[in-house]
């Protein structure tokens, strides 16, 4: 396995070995290059069930038959000894659905909403035909103009990533380019650098990390005892774009189990260290202490967010250097300023106190029969972080997933208990409270509720997808509570059983007036209480020579006001790499629906099947085919579309970008079918 250098894990095969090392019986110090391939190709055709407008009519109806291509090569190893490199060329990146609500799927037959025909089965085919015979990467890739536009470096094949340096005794550098990404930070809770940070989406940017040799941290731990972790990382990616200069640079120290860590932030409007932005500063330690049986481990971190522009000001800067662009603007975009990379959509350029602040204390304690875990975490409304991404487009929440929503503070306990070997029992439960009592007559709030293109207000709210998501304003009081609770049991070594349910209950005191017994109501519920999911699984493994094992997963998801989702999915593994899945849906009416609701529209049964087979020949490709019917439990193409795309027990929906969101379960492929063939390799 090798560094693909995204943060992750590729099977690879070796291309070549080209330069030996000085001492060519060391095999470990030898110059390789692996050849790194994430390809999938495949065919769908889309069928609606029913009528475009009118949805009680039901039936099936031919909508498209689209081509989906997606293929990533890269070359990763070391040119040199002590040089790694990963060299990534995108060759096409064409979906079988228009996911992203500006790229077409490669057609060869398509309708619009009018059942009119927009490309033929003629045409599909002939330019299909040609495409292929004149040039395969050019027709899955829809190569036309490869110059720099505003959504990257133009259409593909185009170099991706770019990321190589040198390692040495005493320093170890590393630089980045393009869609290149640095390696994840995590030295004591949050992630602090992440691994998924483009070093310049828009062909233009980049980063360099210079970090601490292996003999220089061994002659300082010799000498200290301490063993110390130092990088700097001056880069031009500040804003993901590659528009903006900025830096990371930390300081850990680790003796025992004890670890202190400190990291410094910065962007920068003009050159290197000036006219900042922004600077974050991150503090944190852990400690691992041996109590009775078991251990106990602590660890807390802290982030202080200073903002040296305000948002009225970055606005009239993003303005300023879009005018060429689009000269009929009349307002700067903050959002856009930062390469939608943070949902602090509103900043002051002073320190606010709580509002620039987070915070993360975490206490748990691990024995043979139970483990416990508290958590307290807080997030001001002005705090953000620097190289954490969160950006709708893709649905990546790191930012948020790791500080909190905007002005929250929630108490978390996650408490297991093993009472016998077999019986596993597990209590997760939280309450996510506001951290200050911010309503409308707070500035924040009003620049929040304006809908106008000022920048990031319509933005947010479009784009933010799930109420979960959004900031907590309007409340002075009360909490939203969270229970998980879970159990799991062995009844032998073959067979086990499974529970869980999600829950919530809303406590809110609500400021201005506002009745706490209308926002505080669940609308699939229509009260304080919501049963949001729950689940049970059944896995039975090694049944005989010709069935290596069956999964079978109850889901019940009722969080859509409309419609109740239940699910039951079966997968099954057989000998040679092959699995077989079926799903089968009802979605029932929801005793809370809306008052436009239409039962007559509802389609209260889908299903679906597939089967896969790995082979173990040509670098093991997966073949599979599916067909689904009013519900889709399998993954996006390009994700692993062979494979379920599940939440334990439950089906998940889908997302969506370019401000649709993400769709619930029981509304995702509800009133479509398809039927799809296709191959993936994943060299």
């Amino acid at each position: 396995f090798v560094d693909d250098g995204f943060g992750g894990k590729n099977s690879h095969v070796v291309v070549a070995d080209l330069i030996a090392s000085s001492d060519s019986a060391d095999d470990g110090k030898k110059a390789k290059i692996n050849f790194i391939s994430w390809t999938m190709l495949g065919v769908q055709g889309n069928f609606l069930t029913q009528g475009a407008y009118d949805k009680t009519e039901k039936g099936m109806d031919l909508d498209s038959v689209a081509v989906g291509f997606k293929s990533y090569n890269k070359f990763a190893g070391s040119f040199l000894p002590g040089c790694p490199v990963y060299i990534e060329i995108a060759l096409a990146e064409k979906d079988l659905e228009n996911y992203e609500g500006d790229k077409e799927p490669i057609y060869l037959y398509s309708k619009n909403t009018f059942d009119k025909e927009t490309v033929e089965w003629d045409d599909g085919i002939k330019n299909l035909v040609n495409g292929i015979f004149g040039n395969p990467v050019a027709y899955f890739a829809q190569a036309n103009d490869n110059s720099k536009d505003d959504d990257g470096p133009g259409s593909n094949p185009f170099l991706g990533h770019l990321k190589f340096g040198f390692n040495t005794p005493y320093i170890n550098f590393t630089t980045g380019f393009n869609y290149a990404k640095p390696d994840v930070r995590q030295a004591i809770t949050w992630k602090t650098v992440d691994g998924n940070w483009d070093a310049g989406y828009e062909h233009v940017g980049g980063f360099n990390v210079f970090s601490l040799g292996d003999k220089t941290v061994a002659a300082l731990e010799e000498a200290t005892g301490v063993t110390f972790d130092i990088g700097f990382a001056p880069n031009k990616s500040a804003d993901r774009k590659g528009n903006k200069y900025g830096y990371w640079g930390w300081i850990g120290a680790k003796y025992n189990d004890l670890v202190i860590d400190f990291q410094s932030n910065g962007m920068y409007n003009g050159t290197l260290f000036d006219d900042p932005v922004e600077h974050d500063f991150i503090i944190g330690a852990k400690d691992s202490i041996a109590v009775g049986d078991g251990k106990l481990n602590i660890a807390l971190q802290a982030l202080i967010s200073t903002h040296q522009k305000d948002s009225a000001e970055l606005a009239a800067i993003n303005l300023a250097n879009n005018k060429s662009e689009d000269p009929k603007a009349t307002s700067g975009s903050t959002a856009d300023y930062f390469g939608y990379s943070t949902d602090v959509f509103y900043r002051t350029d002073d320190f606010d106190g709580l509002q620039n602040l987070a915070g993360n204390v975490q206490v748990g304690y691990k024995a043979d029969m139970f483990n416990v875990n508290l958590e307290y975490r807080f997030r001001g409304a002005q705090a953000s972080m620097l190289y954490l991404r969160e950006n709708h487009d893709d649905g990546t929440f790191d930012l948020s997933d790791n500080l909190g929503v905007l002005n929250s503070q929630r108490i978390a306990l996650d408490a297991s208990v093993t009472p016998i070997e077999a019986l596993t029992i597990n209590l997760g439960v939280n309450a996510e409270m506001a951290l200050e009592t911010l309503d409308d007559s707070d500035t924040l709030v009003k620049k929040y509720k304006d809908d106008t293109a000022e920048g990031l207000q319509s933005w947010y709210k479009s784009r933010r997808f799930t109420d979960e998501m959004m900031p907590i304003f309007n409340r002075d009081g009360g909490a939203e509570f969270t229970f998980k609770p879970a159990v799991s049991y062995a009844l032998n070594d073959s067979i086990s059983l499974g529970a869980y349910a999600d829950l919530n209950y809303c406590a809110y005191t609500w400021t201005d007036g506002l009745k706490d017994e209308d926002e505080n109501k669940y609308g699939s519920s229509d009260s304080a209480f919501r049963f949001k999911k729950a689940g049970v699984t059944l896995a039975v493994s090694d049944i005989s020579d010709a069935v290596k094992g069956v999964n079978v997963l109850y889901g019940l998801d009722l969080s859509n006001q409309n419609r109740a989702f239940n699910t039951v999915i079966g997968s099954v593994s057989f000998p040679g790499d092959i699995t077989a899945n079926a799903a089968v849906g009802i979605k029932t009416e929801n005793v809370n629906a809306k008052a436009d609701y239409n039962d007559d529209a509802n389609n209260p049964f889908g299903f679906a099947v597939g089967v896969s087979k790995r082979f173990a020949s040509f670098k093991k490709p997966t073949l599979y085919a599916q067909f689904v019917f009013n519900m889709d439990p399998f993954k996006h193409f390009g994700d692993g579309q062979d494979q379920l795309n599940l939440d334990r027990a439950n089906v998940k929906g889908s997302l969506e970008k370019e401000g649709v969101g993400i769709i619930d379960p029981v509304d995702w492929y509800d009133g479509r079918a398809a039927v799809r063939v296709g191959i993936r390799w994943d060299i």
